[in-house]
């Protein structure tokens, strides 16, 4: 009996070291280096840019990459010099036709092979370790997830938050009927970028990203009779051809995710939300690549997180309902860490357990 006690305690002695160690290694600080737009080339010449953060310290680091239509300077600048004084090089690119990058912007068509060819460009930067994480939600999903399709060798995991499975039917289109507010909206704030950018190409003059502001969405009306406004095909050639294929055709068949899990071979983060737009898709993400990824090791190592707000807002509050304190304790940034944490540096946290899936109950509003 006392063998068994002394060892009771030693074991308990252990593990208690060990939950309070395991966090002080993970939670290493350096200072910040940051380069801007700097110049990748993708393989058909296009340069696309980005800019990157990164420890000032000797050494290689995991890679963690964004790509985003959104503009590299955004919100995500946060997250990166969190990340970089954790240890990872950060890099936020503007994909094609955006902001600082070259070429057409065009939504879907170019992220995976740009993104391929980005993760394998940033997999060869001097201070990178090899591995390579992308990160980010919506649209930023859609890059991880069509680059990952791609299978470039130095993906090594994915992070896709809020985002859909298929382009036409739960993010253009929804039951054959089509998204109307949403692709008005989101084609009409896309389109703030490509008029600047036009101007800007046609005076040679900068243009200030509001310069020129879009009021309300009056470009992207339904045309009515046949008729189509003149400045829809310049600034939004997409949204046409969005109107033009209502059936999921080969327009479409060529970007859906639901048909590629077979080619997607890493593990992944997915993170959903019950108020999100996209809570189907992502979803679908989580249960089509646990049953079809291309590897066992892939399969086994998807996860999922269902939150609440999603696309319908952060923290404790959807509207008028109040979820309470619990709900509040997710944090995008944290958990995208914690995921890598335990991917790229071992560090055993609740992505260890072995239990794949954490949902927010409403109602108990438990985790």
């Amino acid at each position: 009996m006392t063998s068994k006690l002394l060892f009771f305690r030693q074991s308990t002695l252990f593990l208690l070291l060990a939950l309070f160690i395991s966090p002080l290694f993970a939670a290493e600080h350096y200072a910040v280096k940051v380069e801007r737009d700097i110049s990748a080339k993708m393989r058909d010449g296009v340069a696309l840019r980005a800019d990157i953060y990164r420890p000032d310290a000797d050494g290689k680091f995991p890679v963690l990459l964004q790509r985003t239509p959104y503009n590299k300077t955004g919100w995500s600048m946060n997250f990166a010099y969190l990340a970089a004084g954790r240890g990872y090089v950060v890099v936020i690119q503007d994909v094609r036709g955006r902001y600082a990058s070259e070429g057409d912007w065009y939504p879907f068509i170019h992220e995976a092979e740009d993104g391929y060819d980005t993760v394998e460009w940033v997999a060869a930067l001097p201070y990178s370790d090899g591995k390579v994480g992308m990160f980010g939600g919506s649209y930023v999903g859609a890059t991880q997830m069509l680059a990952a399709t791609a299978h470039p060798p130095h993906l090594a995991g994915i992070c896709p938050a809020v985002t859909a499975s298929n382009y036409h039917d739960g993010w253009t289109y929804q039951g054959g009927a089509f998204e109307q507010w949403f692709d008005e909206s989101w084609a009409s704030g896309l389109a703030q970028d490509t008029l600047n950018r036009s101007v800007q190409k046609a005076t040679n003059a900068r243009i200030a990203q509001d310069a020129l502001p879009l009021t309300g969405y009056p470009l992207f009306n339904l045309p009515a009779a046949g008729a189509v406004n003149s400045s829809t095909p310049s600034l939004a050639p997409y949204f046409l051809d969005w109107l033009a294929h209502p059936a999921y055709d080969d327009y479409w068949k060529r970007l859906t995710i639901e048909d590629h899990y077979p080619d997607i071979g890493v593990p992944a983060l997915h993170v959903a939300a019950w108020y999100d737009i996209f809570l189907g898709g992502s979803l679908r993400n989580y249960t089509g690549l646990k049953a079809n990824a291309a590897t066992e090791e892939a399969r086994k190592g998807q996860r999922l997180l269902v939150t609440i707000g999603g696309h319908a807002g952060d923290g404790r509050k959807i509207g008028d309902l109040d979820f309470g304190p619990e709900a509040a304790k997710y944090d995008e940034y944290d958990a995208t860490l914690r995921w890598y944490d335990f991917l790229f540096k071992g560090i055993q946290n609740e992505f260890a357990t072995g239990k794949p899936v954490t949902i927010f109950v409403m109602g108990p509003n438990q985790w």
